[in-house]
């Protein structure tokens, strides 16, 4: 077996020096402040959902690690980033990368999670990374939010909660006045598939709620009000001086037709829209709004299930206009 492993490798590896990209392609790593930073309680920095979830159900992970220390990236900031230019030097200039993708913690700059009192400690730790990024040649691309939300939030609903939106755009503005005079490539939010649909409905991620059909599209309105908002404040405030750009990143998932059936296509259809178009829809397509499919097919099936009316939020005229367009770049995982 690792006979057949390396021998794939080499022959992908010699298949790979026959490609090239274009001048304008643009290589990266990316971290998320959860994995990385670890000081969870250091510096004024307040308790997140992960946090909380691994302290107080130390079952739910298999092996009850948690983000207490993790690649311990606080302690050590300028250190790690000489790692990315120094240790691996060989390695990022074969490679070309050029960008550093890393989130900042909602916590670590608002404690609270609201915008009465803002955590200079933390501030100055990402200013730092910022600075030392810049000055090897490292472009910052920052993701505000991968997951991470303040406990004290959640204890007020979490995501499916609209007033969140208000408390995220604070939290923007926030980053924007501090960090946008040297950032200029924006995510608001990396995979909300996952912070929806893994944690308001299911409950394999952290807040872990299991409050399937109806938490998940409701965590997806706010989300996707709270992107639309963070856009409009960069454009009405920010864009003319700072001179960035604001992006959306989807966890990107697909499907194919088993057969050329009509009933095979429309199955796999359904699903890309149901995943991706969930919230690529209102931000991407000409029309806006969540897709036609989800919002017919709830709709039918909530008035089945005895509800006064349907399980997805309904976007005004205005917030589908708000939300349409609003995005720079689409940003995809695999």
């Amino acid at each position: 077996m690792r006979t057949t492993i390396l021998l794939v490798c080499l022959a992908y590896f010699s298949k790979a020096q026959q490609l090239s990209f274009d001048d304008n392609f643009r290589f990266g790593v990316a971290t998320a402040s959860y994995q990385v930073e670890g000081a969870w309680n250091e510096d004024g920095k307040g308790e997140n959902i992960w946090d909380h979830l691994t302290h107080t159900q130390s079952d739910y992970i298999d092996d009850q690690s948690t983000g207490d220390i993790a690649c311990d990236t606080y302690h050590k900031t300028a250190q790690d980033v000489q790692l990315l230019v120094d240790l691996d030097v060989q390695l990022l200039v074969d490679l070309g990368v050029d960008f550093y993708r890393f989130s900042i913690s909602w916590s670590r700059i608002f404690p609270s999670g609201h915008a009465n009192y803002i955590n200079q400690a933390g501030v100055d730790y990402y200013n730092g990374l910022i600075n030392e990024l810049l000055a090897n040649g490292i472009t910052p691309m920052v993701t505000m939010y991968h997951w991470d939300l303040p406990q004290p939030l959640q204890e007020i609903g979490g995501w499916p909660n609209p007033i969140l939106v208000d408390y995220f755009v604070d939290y923007a503005d926030a980053l924007f006045s501090n960090f946008g005079d040297r950032v200029t490539e924006w995510i608001t939010f990396n995979e909300p598939h996952q912070v929806c649909g893994n944690g308001y409905s299911s409950g394999d991620l952290a807040p872990a709620y299991t409050q399937d059909g109806i938490g998940g599209y409701w965590c997806s309105y706010t989300l996707l009000m709270a992107h639309a908002r963070t856009y409009e404040l960069y454009n009405n405030n920010y864009r003319e001086t700072q001179q960035g750009r604001i992006g959306f990143t989807m966890h990107g998932i697909w499907a194919l037709a088993a057969s050329d059936a009509d009933e095979d296509v429309q199955a796999a259809e359904n699903y890309v829209q149901f995943y991706f178009g969930w919230f690529a829809h209102p931000i991407y397509s000409s029309e806006g709004d969540f897709p036609a499919v989800m919002k017919e097919r709830i709709a039918q099936l909530s008035e089945e299930e005895g509800f006064a009316r349907s399980r997805l939020p309904t976007f005004t005229d205005e917030e589908v206009e708000l939300l349409r367009g609003s995005a720079d770049f689409l940003g995809q995982t695999s």
